[in-house]
């Protein structure tokens, strides 16, 4: 501030503006996640890594605006229009299929980048995977297709068992058609599926107490943000329950859970990240097509399996992507 008072009110009348200037034309990316950093700061370093191999780097070319609501679904669409209020240059919304439908009810001008995990065509945000109509793209995990999966694999892990206990969150918009693909599982198997239902941590508790008087063979969780925020406490409950169980993320078996089979994440969320780049660069939301799941993982606790009497057969042992010993 000496320096430019010393050089002349003219030369500070000129040098202002061009400022001001630059400090208007850094595009701002609004990032909305329905979980929280407690969970998910490894998905938003991915997006990062995506965004920067798009050319942008946060503080340097571009300003990311982060918020979370918590796994409070309640919050998101609050959440959004504040966001789309402030006019950012792109709208991220993921975490949750809840946080892509708040980023479309917010905004039909803003491009928006979502990320869900049931059928984008299904939720109502496009019509179309391949040509995403308007402001919206993104990716989808397609989970109704993989619950389905789970249930096969955690079948196997333990053939002579004969009932399934399934907990989902029934505020989750993608939640029929999860349980619909699971239960056409179940029923192939000869399983007999049981539904628990959970969107709080007393329901959690309560899921799994029913299960003291009613005990199953295997456990499933479905896709949620809001279920995969509390997997230490169902990991716990499993454990103590001597439940085989598979999870929709290998956070869970990074806890202790026994396996997990789901998408690769951070790929995901990379892809994401590049996407916003290209559309800070001009490219139309309907031009870039709604990307989906190439590579799949699954991820076996052997301690865990141990501890709960399982011999997994080697086939099974090889199929896996990766071991936990």
């Amino acid at each position: 501030m000496k320096r430019r008072i010393l050089i002349g009110s003219f030369a500070a009348t000129a040098i202002a503006p061009h400022a001001a200037i630059a400090q208007q034309t850094k595009p701002v990316i609004a990032y909305l996640s329905a979980r929280s950093p407690a969970t998910d700061n490894h998905l938003l370093a991915a997006f990062r890594e995506g965004l920067k191999e798009a050319g942008y780097v946060d503080g340097q070319n571009v300003t990311i605006d982060v918020h979370w609501a918590d796994s409070r679904y309640e919050r998101l669409p609050a959440m959004a229009k504040d966001l789309a209020a402030a006019k950012p240059a792109v709208l991220v919304a993921v975490g949750a299929n809840q946080a892509g439908l708040a980023a479309k009810a917010a905004t039909s001008t803003i491009p928006v980048v979502f990320g869900v995990g049931a059928d984008p065509v299904d939720l109502g945000l496009v019509r179309d995977l391949a040509r995403p109509e308007a402001n919206l793209t993104g990716t989808t995990l397609l989970t109704q297709l993989l619950d389905a999966k789970r249930v096969e694999l955690l079948r196997e892990m333990a053939p002579g068992a004969r009932s399934v206990a399934m907990l989902f969150n029934p505020s989750n918009p993608g939640a029929a058609g999860q349980l619909a693909g699971s239960q056409a599982a179940a029923n192939a198997l000869g399983l007999n599926m049981r539904i628990l239902e959970a969107q709080t941590e007393a329901e959690i508790d309560r899921a799994f107490d029913s299960l003291d008087s009613a005990p199953v063979d295997l456990f499933a969780v479905a896709v949620d943000s809001f279920l995969i925020g509390q997997r230490t406490r169902i990991v716990v409950a499993t454990a103590a329950r001597k439940l085989p169980a598979m999870f929709p993320s290998r956070e869970f078996v990074d806890a202790g859970g026994l396996a997990s089979y789901a998408p690769r994440w951070v790929d995901m969320y990379r892809i994401i990240g590049t996407y916003a780049g290209r559309l800070l660069k001009g490219a139309k939301p309907g031009d870039l097509p709604i990307q989906r799941p190439t590579t799949f993982e699954l991820v076996v606790n052997l301690r865990t399996a141990k501890a709960l009497g399982l011999t997994l057969s080697p086939a099974f042992l090889n199929r896996a992507d990766e071991t936990i010993d």
